[in-house]
């Protein structure tokens, strides 16, 4: 892409970096730990239960402070995101609210649940991305006090 050149070569903008094809490993733990975390709580007893619950709850404490419309943006990209490494999500569309059409009538049994996972992971990420590591943290403690912090590794 060039200055000058007006727009060419935004077709190719971001360059496709396998980076950001997966969340960074900390915030998969993260998410690991909080749906670990919302099992141990009783909230969620199927695959699709516990990604959905963890969603939910990010959706009750974010959506005052980026707002719903802020909100579902970033689940859509974040199950674009997700996606690319998890075919299984294919048939689920994310909707206003938060919610995650076509969950509940997926069949895929663990994969379908990592793929889910995967969502709330890339969400997390882009989160930490746009808002930074300190500011993300803090509201994600108050959600899961009992989680790991996601770190920059």
């Amino acid at each position: 892409m060039t200055l000058g050149g007006g727009l060419r070569g935004l077709a190719s903008w971001p360059p496709v970096d396998s980076a950001f094809l997966e969340p960074r490993t900390s915030v998969t733990r993260f998410v690991q730990d909080a749906a670990r975390h919302e099992l141990a709580q009783g909230r969620g007893t199927r695959a699709a239960d516990v990604p959905r619950r963890l969603i939910e709850r990010l959706h009750q404490a974010l959506g005052k402070l980026i707002g719903s419309a802020g909100f579902d943006v970033l689940l859509a990209r974040a199950l674009v995101l997700a996606r690319r490494t998890h075919p299984e999500l294919a048939g689920i569309t994310a909707r206003p609210g938060g919610a995650l059409e076509g969950l509940d009538d997926a069949h895929g049994g663990v994969a379908l649940e990592e793929g889910a996972l995967a969502i709330v992971a890339h969400f997390v990420e882009l989160l930490v991305v746009l808002i930074g590591d300190d500011l993300a943290m803090r509201l994600l403690r108050d959600v899961w006090p009992a989680t790991a912090e996601v770190r920059n590794k």
